[in-house]
């Protein structure tokens, strides 16, 4: 599907000055989970899992954009390349005719964009809130997807595998000093990039336990539970480890 999510939103131009589409393969994996598990699964579905790839895929091209000044190329292309992406996957939207998942998805693409936008206003925020906004930017148009069509049982288990890539990311991201909007907050309430590094590793092992139980209460077959582990979830962080570090 990956393929067929990219042939739907590429175009050269943008290809050449931009990032290009950004079709994750581990949000992928969680759309198609359910096919995996051979659960009920329809032409229809499928469209709609696209239609969610893309939707992510506008969402990331417009969080690209620098405050550039002067704006570069670059930039302006990318900001067109978002506005590329939402043409399409709002074409597909109505072409499916589905208008209940229109209606669903158009309420999580509100409350995504809604989080999204909440890292730029400057408030004070408890690291509760800010947690809160994360989980909603990086689930819930996959949650909408599966309450849509009746695939519940995967929730916790795709929530806890999305967060366990975003922190991970972030903890990237600090240790290089490339910090994002998150980090910037995460630092504000914590202090000291130490804490900061401390809090995202401790995050990130209590979510490794409970992808594991998660995974455990699924019943997924081997081959996917592997494949979600090593592939998905690969890196292995020990609080105890960095405490002993530092």
């Amino acid at each position: 599907m990956e393929i067929e999510v990219l042939d739907a939103v590429r175009q050269r131009t943008l290809d050449q000055f931009t990032e290009g589409p950004s079709v994750k393969e581990s949000r992928l994996f969680f759309l198609l989970l359910p096919f995996f598990s051979g659960k009920t699964w329809s032409a229809e579905i499928e469209s709609s899992a696209k239609t969610v790839s893309i939707v992510y895929a506008a969402l990331h091209a417009h969080d690209q954009v620098r405050e550039d000044n002067p704006i570069s190329k670059e930039q302006q292309l990318t900001v067109l390349a978002g506005d590329l992406y939402s043409g399409i996957y709002y074409q597909m939207l109505v072409n499916s005719k589905n208008i209940a998942m229109v209606q669903k998805l158009a309420t999580a693409i509100i409350q995504v964009s809604e989080r999204k936008t909440s890292f730029f206003e400057g408030m004070d925020r408890s690291i509760a809130e800010v947690e809160e906004a994360i989980t909603i930017i990086e689930t819930e148009l996959l949650i909408s997807f599966y309450k849509f069509y009746g695939y519940t049982e995967y929730e916790s288990l795709a929530k806890q595998a999305l967060l366990y890539i975003r922190y991970a990311d972030e903890l990237e991201r600090l240790q290089s000093k490339n910090y994002s909007n998150f980090l910037r907050e995460l630092t504000s309430n914590l202090n000291h990039k130490n804490y900061v590094e401390h809090w995202l590793v401790e995050k990130l092992d209590n979510l490794h336990e409970k992808i594991v139980k998660s995974i455990d209460e699924c019943s997924l077959d081997y081959e996917l539970a592997q494949f979600l582990l090593h592939q998905i979830t690969p890196h292995q962080h020990r609080a105890e480890q960095l405490t002993r570090e530092g």
